[in-house]
């Protein structure tokens, strides 16, 4: 058996593949291109799809080794050897060309005759029915009878069991080979997918007229085998990330340690990727991984330490995956921000909630947490579902942890519904989308052919009816499709008798689809030569705006720092929206220095180059890529001068004088170690300015002075409206000091302790604290007290005198308890508290369970 270094492997298998006639093939990224069916990419046939389906027909054979990411197995991750989030597929790809002969006897000679493994430590599995597989490994191989054996539709065809249980479509047995490991017993370290079957209602098995081969072996498990170790975690790739997590977090078990490695290269390679941590979807997913590592680790003092791993991950991929080494540092940024916000969360806000909904619970005599409260425990303080039953559990309260998964799903749902595609042919097309040439880079208009025309998910001959939505390809077209954060071009498709408005364009895979609608005039047909014209008002807007986001990142780089790197745009005319990397607020002089630049540079008039080459050739000259962009080997870089260069596909302006001028309409944070800045341009710009312009003017005549004045005579009025301000405060509080004795006299007992309950209603929060120091330092000697404030929300003040505390009453207790019925938060010390409720309409809630906790308190043995 070879000793192979996991990158000696790697390069074997693509080698050999290569070598039997199969194009090698990158690996797609993380996040499926041209895939919204699959949240990650999760094995290595996700990218050739089309080529399975036969819509595209480019090659018939690949290799590849794919970056996966699954989340099925999460719980097993860490307590098996070799189960994973984040993995390597090696696989080989036939697409209606070889079928099991030559796949058997290729995988068979590459891990009997390439990597040298003993013959005599493998078996195969084939398909129960499939006699076709067996008597090849039987009589083309030479395997004896008791070195092939038959498994059921469960274990051996793909989809899983899917003869019974469905889906209907493509499907077919498997092989697999297997590995005996010494004292472990059998690995499965290859599995061969035979796509041979259509599967149709009641389990009817139909043959397809094109077969497919779908291999895979796992890089990490393979890599076990042959460095003779027993674990996947103790293969190379892996030796320098567990030393690194070794050292952050050393009390950590070896299980712990194995989920935390795994996570770290999920994490990483996911961010690599442009997956950035969200609420949402696969940011989602990276969140949750974050926040599981910190939970894993909770033993530890709480503090940020998954990001001291992203470096060790980088150096060991840094082989086949040289663009996460550029990025380790960013990653690294995210992961640390990411860490820091949910710490904070949970010791600021999060743990404390828990806690009380938890007290409220018992205090009711309940002992389930329902669904809907983990939910907002979740959604508002990222306290994680693992971390509320953990908590519940010790506590002697349950929590349905699926149910809570269930409305977490249901969330994310309603929160995606807003932003999705209302028109969107491509997930209907049972047709090929033919392939069209984009010119619009020395052309607004051309003359053109129209090649397909879809209505309804289907291809249709003719464009006739005048209000309908069409989507239309062209052979060749001068339109912009939406990529890149870029909104696609607007104009129109026109012959001498008819006009149809184009309103969008998107790109599939290599065909550009007009959206139209509009018709005026005769109809248009298949076949028809028409003249495509973009709107130029509309094209010279979104290219200022475009341009306009390559200067604001050079500003930015030269302001905040070389880390700053674009993460997301959306550019329309004359208005976009920029995400970047960068890690903490921005000042007000750090902002004022930017725009400064941006003035500079626009003032310069400097011109645009853009140029295509090589990508290695364009990475080699510093050109910026796109956070998370999957890039083909040839790459249109954009230059400006000295101080911008960047891969993009997108129209711009001749020079960046042409951009007028750039005006920041505001700058926040969106995400951890993410931020984002708006800004309009040209025409929209100057209307700004000018609306800016009257509005100092009119407020200026309104205040007596001159614009040149104005901030100095407001600060005048300022200073005028806070004296007046503390006057009238200090006369409420005046009359304050005569209400208290009304207050005190309206005091009730509960058990044997005097008990204040008293409702402000609309009143000042800073009075109500006030009113709460009355009570206790002039007229309340012994006794709690309660006092709420109404205005868009209701502020709670609790306290308990010296006396109760030291007999164990707690405000602070008292007031989380009575919150957690209306769903508030708050807390304290024993001797005063204070918090809050949204909802305005359920302080009476608030103050029922106020005095249900007291009674309880005080039928305990606290305060008598």
């Amino acid at each position: 058996m070879k000793r192979l270094t996991t990158d000696q492997l790697r390069q074997a298998f693509l080698d050999f593949f290569v070598s039997k006639g199969h194009r090698l093939v990158k690996s797609d990224s993380l996040a499926p291109t041209n895939d919204p069916s699959v949240l990650f990419t999760s094995a290595g046939m996700n990218q050739f799809k089309d080529l399975f389906l036969g819509r595209v027909k480019d090659f018939r054979r690949a290799a590849s080794c794919q970056k996966c990411l699954r989340t099925g197995d999460l719980d097993e991750v860490g307590r098996t050897p070799f189960h994973h989030t984040f993995f390597e597929m090696l696989g080989n790809f036939s697409f209606g060309d070889y079928f099991k002969k030559d796949a058997i006897a290729w995988a068979w000679e590459f891990v009997t005759k390439i990597l040298e493994i003993d013959p005599e430590q493998l078996w195969v599995s084939v398909y129960e029915d499939d006699d076709e597989a067996e008597g090849i490994w039987r009589r083309e191989i030479g395997l004896s009878p008791e070195k092939v054996r038959r498994f059921g539709a469960k274990d051996n065809f793909w989809p899983s069991n899917a003869i019974l249980d469905g889906p209907n479509g493509p499907c077919g047995p498997c092989s697999e080979i297997y590995f005996e490991r010494e004292g472990q017993g059998a690995v499965e370290v290859w599995n061969l997918v035979f796509t041979q079957f259509n599967r149709c209602d009641g389990g009817r098995l139909e043959p397809l007229p094109s077969k497919n081969i779908d291999t895979g072996m796992g890089l990490e498990r393979m890599s076990s085998v042959l460095q003779g170790v027993r674990s996947n975690f103790d293969i190379d790739i892996f030796l320098g990330i567990m030393e690194a997590l070794k050292r952050a977090v050393p009390a950590a078990d070896p299980k712990a340690l194995h989920t935390l490695a795994d996570h770290a290269r999920a994490v990483t390679f996911s961010i690599g990727d442009g997956i950035l941590p969200s609420n949402e979807g696969r940011g989602y997913v990276v969140r949750k991984l974050i926040r599981r590592c910190q939970y894993l680790a909770q033993a530890q003092e709480a503090r940020p330490f998954l990001y001291q791993a992203v470096s060790s991950v980088a150096q060991a991929m840094a082989g086949p995956y040289p663009e996460v080494l550029e990025r380790r540092d960013n990653i690294a940024q995210i992961v640390k921000a990411e860490e820091e916000k949910y710490i904070r969360n949970i010791l600021e806000g999060g743990s404390e909630r828990l806690q009380a909904v938890i007290d409220q619970l018992k205090n009711s005599g309940k002992a389930e947490l329902s669904p809907e409260v983990a939910l907002d425990l979740y959604v508002t303080y990222g306290v994680q579902p693992d971390f509320t039953k953990e908590r519940c559990e010790k506590e002697g309260v349950s929590v349905d942890l699926k149910k809570v998964d269930v409305l977490i799903v249901e969330e994310q749902r309603k929160s995606r519904a807003g932003s999705k595609i209302a028109v969107d042919i491509f997930t209907k097309e049972a047709f090929t989308l033919k392939k069209s040439v984009f010119i619009g880079y020395e052309t607004d208009a051309c003359r053109a052919k129209i090649l397909q025309i879809v209505r309804d998910g289907k291809e249709v001959d003719a464009v006739d009816a005048p209000r309908a939505d069409y989507w239309v390809v062209l052979d060749q077209t001068p339109f912009y499709a939406e990529s890149g954060g870029q909104v696609g071009d607007r104009g129109v498709l026109r012959t001498s008798q008819s006009t149809l408005e184009v309103i969008d364009v998107q790109k599939q895979k290599d065909s550009l689809v007009h959206l139209c609608r509009g018709l005026t005039g005769a109809a248009l047909r298949a076949g028809d030569e028409i003249e495509a014209a973009v709107d130029p008002s509309w094209r010279q807007a979104v290219r200022r705006a475009h341009t306009a986001t390559h200067v604001l990142q050079a500003a930015l780089r030269q302001v905040l720092g070389v880390h700053v790197q674009q993460a997301g745009s959306f550019v329309e005319p004359d208005r976009f929206r920029f995400d970047f990397t960068h890690f903490k607020d921005i000042s007000s002089q750090e902002m004022e220095r930017v725009e400064e630049l941006l003035s500079e540079y626009i003032l310069r008039n400097d011109a645009l180059a853009a140029e295509v080459m090589d990508k290695a050739q364009a990475q080699k000259t510093g050109a910026l890529a796109f956070f998370g962009e999957k890039y083909e080997d040839t790459v249109r870089v954009v230059s400006i001068a000295g101080y911008s260069k960047e891969f993009c596909g997108g129209t711009h302006a001749d020079a960046t004088g042409e951009i007028g001028t750039i005006l920041l309409l505001g700058e926040s944070s969106v995400g951890s170690g993410l931020r984002r800045i708006e800004a309009v341009t040209g025409r929209e710009a100057f209307r700004r300015i000018a609306r800016q312009s009257q509005m100092v003017e009119r407020a200026a005549a309104q205040m007596k002075t001159s614009p040149d004045r104005l901030d100095e005579a407001v600060g005048e009025l300022l200073e005028r409206t806070r004296g007046l301000e503390k006057e009238t405060l200090q006369l409420k509080e005046k009359n304050l000091r005569g209400d208290v004795e009304d207050i005190v006299r309206g005091a009730k007992k509960i058990g044997a302790v005097s008990c204040i309950i008293h409702d402000f209603g609309a009143f000042d929060v800073g009075l109500l604290r006030r009113a709460a120091d009355l009570l206790k330092e002039k007229v309340f000697q012994s006794g709690v007290f309660l006092l709420v404030a109404r205005q868009e929300s209701a502020a709670f003040v609790c306290a308990a005198t010296k006396d109760l505390v030291q007999q164990g009453v707690s405000a602070g207790n008292l007031l989380k308890a009575a919150l957690a019925a209306a769903g508030g938060s708050g807390g304290g010390r024993p001797d005063f508290a204070q918090g809050g409720i949204k909802d305005v309409q359920k302080v009476d809630l608030v103050v029922r369970a106020f005095e249900a906790a007291l009674r309880e308190v005080l039928e305990k043995g606290g305060g008598a």
